[in-house]
């Protein structure tokens, strides 16, 4: 119980820092949103004023005109220019039925719904250019807002397509109820297949999506919901086809997070596939020098493989003589390398090279007994008491070697 309780705290610890970058994600859209509806909102509101009055003078103009003439030329020339000039109002042609009628409200592009849209859109980089900044102002804080939201989005991203992948691997495990090995000539194919499988995920969630599209989006038939699924999650976002049913905006903003997160599963599983084409035939250099990232931190190989070494009982000098290229070339080869015993028969030349690791003379045993008593681990300390206790398994204590030399030897080695 207490290990159960000690790894929940450990996952709930790792937990919490990624749900707090998801929150602080949905926090940053709904901040963008609002700021975009305040500096966007009320100037729409103002223009609709201008354009209501500018649209009611030149209907009234082209009406006071056409009753003074019944030229046909003449009246087409009207027509053209009245037209002409709606036209450079930028007005919909819904918001134009609207300013005629002094009874209808115009359809707003900037309520806060649409704002959060533009705000996703925005960090995902699909832009569907359905709305767009007017002003000054906010076309500078939609370039700040981007410079720091795109990055952090794309973070987030690829931190739930990572965990998406592991899921999808871990289900497919539990399927087979067999590892997912990659050994040899099979490792390309193996990851061809990881790739065809993810990509298969990935179109199955859109095909069903599709299907759910329509039941709020009418006007969408089952083709225009594949079409507008595909250019979304692959943030193509032609803008030719776009959310309109504001009060669904969450299940469809919901509905393309997960399909983003899926194909940056697919890239990623890609990526891998590339990686093994670009280093097909290479042979492994400089293994120490690689970097690997280990809880958080990153370090080198040479570090890592010095510290389980020494872990272990083995000498500086025996951890030099060992050629880690060749060695981890074998092991990506299927090859297991010879077993190389810790310390040699060759005593004597073993004390010349190193330092002294092991007090022999001492009794192991009697010393296991009062560390088990203490509730420590068994030790020996190193001669002279000039170096710091030097960790030990038990089984290499209680070997036959160990006991011979242990028995046999009046010095201490």
């Amino acid at each position: 119980s207490v290990k159960k309780r000690m790894r929940a705290k450990h996952v709930l610890r790792i937990a919490i820092a990624h749900i707090c970058l998801y929150i602080f994600v949905i926090l940053y859209i709904m901040f963008g949103a609002f700021i975009f509806h305040y500096m966007e909102g009320e100037k729409e509101t103002v223009k609709h004023q201008v354009q209501r009055s500018r649209i009611t003078i030149l209907k009234k103009d082209l009406l006071d005109s056409l009753t003074k003439t019944n030229d046909e030329s003449e009246i087409e020339e009207l027509l053209f220019y009245y037209m002409k000039n709606v036209s450079s109002l930028n007005v919909t042609l819904e918001n134009y039925f609207s300013f005629i009628d002094p009874h209808k409200e115009p359809q707003k592009r900037w309520t806060y719904p649409a704002s959060v849209l533009f705000s996703f859109t925005i960090l995902t980089t699909i832009g569907y250019g359905n709305v767009a900044p007017t002003t000054y102002e906010c076309k500078v804080f939609t370039m700040i807002y981007g410079a720091f939201g795109i990055p952090l989005f794309l973070i987030t991203i690829a931190d739930i397509g990572r965990f998406s992948k592991t899921g999808i691997m871990f289900m497919i495990k539990k399927i087979f109820r067999r590892e997912l090995r990659k050994e040899g000539e099979q490792h390309l194919l193996r990851e061809i297949m990881e790739v065809l499988l993810v990509i298969g995920i990935l179109f199955g969630f859109i095909a069903a999506g599709s299907a759910v599209l329509p039941m709020w989006e009418r006007e969408l038939s089952y083709f225009d919901s594949v079409y507008f699924s595909y250019m979304s999650l692959t943030t193509i976002g032609l803008g030719d086809i776009v959310p309109r049913r504001m009060d669904f905006l969450l299940p469809t903003l919901v509905y393309i997070s997960i399909g983003l997160w899926l194909t940056t599963a697919f890239v990623e599983q890609l990526a891998d596939v590339f990686r093994l084409v670009h280093y097909a035939g290479r042979q492994v250099k400089n293994v120490k020098g690689i970097t690997v990232w280990l809880g958080g931190r990153r370090l080198s190989m040479g570090t890592l493989i010095q510290t389980v070494c020494r872990k272990v009982g083995m000498s500086d000098n025996l951890i030099g003589t060992i050629n880690w290229d060749r060695t981890m070339q074998a092991a990506l080869d299927g090859i297991q390398p010879a077993l190389v015993p810790i310390f040699p028969w060759h005593f004597a030349d073993f004390i010349e090279r190193d330092p002294p690791l092991i007090d022999v003379s001492m009794d192991l045993e009697e010393m296991e007994r009062e560390q088990q008593m203490n509730g420590g681990s068994f030790f020996c300390s190193m001669l002279n008491g000039k170096h710091a206790p030097f960790l030990i398994p038990r089984s290499l204590a209680r070997s036959p070697f160990m006991t011979a030399r242990r028995h046999s030897l009046d010095s201490p080695f």
